[in-house]
């Protein structure tokens, strides 16, 4: 098989994984050996979800590993993100993500001291022209907001939807956010916890996020994409525009990093969020 063959069948692979449903608005596509799914957003902003293919990490981190931070080879992942940030024509801004809440614009995040903390990041159709956001990702929950003059990349684990990462991101953007979009993540089908993190989900987005096993005494597992699609609508983002491929992280670690599956000794895949140029 040639590797123009081998990136077609990955192509492919990935575009069956997207829900029916997502398919009008989210595709996968492969540029220069990279399979990614694309959004369609409005205007001239992008927004790219990568694989965990496509680039030259071995062993756990095989193979396009993003993650500075970890035990990875620096210089493949050094390589790695090059390859990525070759997709758009801008500087990437990567911030040192920390589970928390902070959001700031990508011009700003660039002035502070390096290793800020940070999980969201916003890119206005002026003041950040040339910068691109990439976050990083393993299980945890990419979310993607656009307004008329910006959009926010977040990165959004389950203390993050809990404590208001969506609301943060939505508030970060000088206008109202219209169109929303849920990344690959773990889904509600593996996403298992205990009786307090269940209790929490339930008497913040309502018991219908809570799923309780079927038969026996199974554990109880949290719908992280039910409980996002329902903090979005609070900031005013209707049903219609919330777009999710329902691609589950822990259930295809072919195509994707999981830290509940694999450990921490793993990859992180990104999100990548520019404002094309015109």
């Amino acid at each position: 098989m040639t590797d123009r063959e081998d990136h077609g069948r990955i192509a492919m692979t990935l575009a069956e994984r997207i829900d029916p449903l997502a398919r009008p608005r989210m595709r996968a596509r492969e540029f220069d050996g990279i399979p990614v799914i694309e959004a369609a957003l409005p205007g001239p902003f992008r927004a790219l979800f990568t694989t965990r293919l496509g680039g030259e990490s071995q062993g756990v981190f095989a193979s396009l590993n993003l993650s500075p931070r970890s035990e990875d080879d620096p210089l493949v992942v050094e390589r790695n993100r090059a390859r990525v940030g070759s997709l758009t024509s801008c500087r990437l801004v990567s911030p040192a993500q920390a589970h928390g809440l902070r959001v700031v614009g990508a011009a700003e995040y660039v002035q502070e001291e390096p290793d800020s903390p940070c999980d969201g990041l916003t890119l206005h159709l002026e003041i950040d022209k040339g910068l691109a956001a990439l976050l990083l990702y393993a299980d945890c929950v990419p979310l993607v907001l656009c307004g008329e003059m910006d959009m926010a990349v977040a990165h959004a684990g389950w203390r993050g939807i809990l404590g208001g990462m969506v609301e943060r991101a939505a508030r970060g953007l000088m206008g109202m956010a219209g169109t929303a979009v849920i990344g690959p993540s773990i889904g509600p089908c593996c996403f298992t916890v205990g009786d307090d993190v269940a209790a929490a989900f339930a008497g913040r987005f309502g018991s219908e996020v809570v799923l309780h096993p079927t038969e026996g005494d199974g554990p109880l597992r949290v719908d992280l994409w039910a409980a996002t699609a329902r903090a979005l609508r609070e900031v005013g983002i209707s049903p219609g525009q919330i777009v999710n491929p329902r691609i589950c992280t822990a259930c295809n670690t072919d195509l994707f990093y999981s830290y509940r599956v694999e450990g921490p000794e793993t990859g992180r895949h990104g999100c990548l969020g520019w404002v094309a140029s015109s």
